[in-house]
């Protein structure tokens, strides 16, 4: 092959390169790597380009025995560069080794799927854990709380107090100075019922390897903190709703003793359903009131009433009560309202938390880790166990009023 025609395929050879980068460039772009065709086309392009460069390498071989020859004829005379020399140097080989020949010599294009380097990329990774949120407030902070040393705790609980205070006086009318000496005085009563309230056991675990506790130190504290926040939903649960059987607590919307204001008044339409709610509220707190005026201080009721409360609207459209407190908290008819899905939607209960019941505290919470339990031991297994025990007396539940929020049926 001669020269020129070298010369017109290294051109020839170079438009292709140069086309079907442009197209791979291109794909890259729009998916992200190559497709086959082009790769292929790519690749038999810059095999070409070698056979061309091994064809100016024979043809500098023989151009090399010629130049040998002409010197031995010509001494002195300036060096001629070979074919292959003046190949490499040419204008249109640097041309095409610019276009990233050198680049394409690999089977596939390197990106970031999964497929290619993708997986040489290491992600970032935060350095703490993301947790659920967590409720902000819970019943057991609105109640007192009294250390008991014993697994139970009698309480004389108030049933009727029967009031006779009267002015000393005869039996007939006398407005004598003295004339109510000796006379008998007015005898009042108060009847008292001996209530014993049980300390139960509240108690909940998980189990986990040694090995994970010790290679993440940070793990055991999160298992700790929410074994504790569960422990903590459970009261919730228990002071409320516990129903005193099987070692369950007797809850403040289950004892017989607490008032209550019932259900809304039948034919209650749906438009009028806020407003009527918002009077059954006042309804309750007149009701606490009567009780020789208990301190209502706080209302807990359900996020999703306290938004049908806080959102109901008259017939003309205007917000029949709005609270937007900045920094402070929220209140109802005065009373301090506490939102929480302790409380199920339908009920509300409010009173005096300070005085109408107790917890009586016999172990708090405590979190211990064991390996004594099956084959933990041999299998460096351990038990990580929350527990606290308490009961709770409700010594005055006349200081507590509930009500639901439910149309009473026709």
């Amino acid at each position: 092959m001669e020269l020129n025609e070298l010369k017109t395929h290294l051109d020839t050879v170079k438009t292709e390169i140069k086309s079907a980068v442009e197209k791979r460039d291109a794909e890259v772009k729009q998916n992200g790597e190559a497709t086959e065709a082009t790769r292929k086309a790519l690749t038999a392009a810059t095999d070409r380009l070698d056979a061309i460069k091994s064809d100016f390498d024979r043809m500098d071989s023989r151009v090399i025995e010629m130049e040998k020859a002409a010197q031995r004829n010509f001494a002195g005379a300036q060096e001629a560069k070979s074919y292959g020399q003046q190949f490499v140097e040419s204008n249109e080989f640097k041309a095409a080794r610019s276009n990233g020949t050198d680049a394409f010599r690999v089977n596939k294009t390197i990106s970031g799927l999964a497929a290619s380097a993708g997986a040489l990329v290491r992600p970032d990774r935060r350095p703490d854990v993301v947790i659920n949120a967590e409720r902000p407030r819970f019943i057991r902070e609105l109640i007192q709380s009294i250390p008991t040393s014993s697994n139970a705790v009698e309480v004389m609980r108030e049933n009727v107090f029967t009031n006779a205070a009267a002015a000393q006086a005869p039996s007939s009318a006398n407005t004598a100075i003295g004339a109510g000496e000796w006379q008998t005085k007015g005898q009042s009563n108060v009847t008292y019922e001996l209530v014993t309230v049980p300390v139960r056991t509240m108690a909940h675990w998980i189990p986990a390897s040694r090995q994970v506790l010790s290679d993440a130190p940070m793990l055991q504290r999160l298992v700790d903190s929410k074994l504790m926040y569960g422990l903590n939903l459970l009261a919730d649960s228990q002071l409320l709703y516990g129903n005193g059987l099987n070692q369950n607590l007797t809850g403040l919307m289950v004892d017989s003793g607490v008032s209550t204001v019932g259900e809304i008044a039948t034919g209650t339409s749906a438009a009028d359903l806020a407003g009527a709610m918002l009077d059954h509220i006042r309804a309750a707190i007149t009701k606490n009131q009567t009780f020789d005026y208990y301190n209502v201080n706080g209302l807990v009721i359900n996020p999703v009433d306290w938004g049908t409360l806080e959102t109901a609207k008259g017939s003309d459209g205007h917000y029949i009560w709005v609270t937007v407190p900045n920094g402070g908290e929220s209140r109802l008819w005065r009373v301090p309202v506490i939102v929480s899905n302790a409380m199920t939607s339908g009920d509300f209960l409010l009173g005096d938390w300070t005085m109408g019941a107790t917890i009586y505290d016999r172990e708090q919470m405590d979190i211990r880790v064991s390996e004594s339990h099956a084959e933990y031991f041999v299998k460096n297994g351990v038990a990580i166990l929350a527990e606290e025990r308490y009961g709770f007396g409700i010594e005055l539940p006349k200081a507590f009023t509930k009500g639901s929020f439910d149309v009473a049926a026709e």
